[in-house]
């Protein structure tokens, strides 16, 4: 199955890409996809478990199961006040 992944914020200036598509097998959860992009992307190392996640723009924990055609964001977190 392919899935479409979008960076934003530092993350993308990280990869060096504000996109990228991704074969996976069926059944991979959302943590699966993140260690494969740390292989991929080693810049963005470091800071995995403050990201925030959207699967077709709903929220997404890391043990979502992707599906086929899936839009993936990921995002930094981010503080303000």
């Amino acid at each position: 199955m392919q899935i479409t992944i979008r960076f934003f914020g530092s993350l993308r200036e990280a990869a060096g890409a504000a996109t990228c598509t991704l074969d996976l097998p069926q059944g991979t959860r959302l943590e699966q996809v993140v260690a494969r992009l740390v292989a991929q992307y080693p810049e963005l190392d470091g800071h995995q478990a403050s990201w925030h996640f959207a699967v077709n723009r709903i929220h997404a924990e890391p043990e979502r199961v992707l599906q086929p055609g899936d839009h993936l964001s990921i995002f930094p977190y981010i503080a303000g006040g």
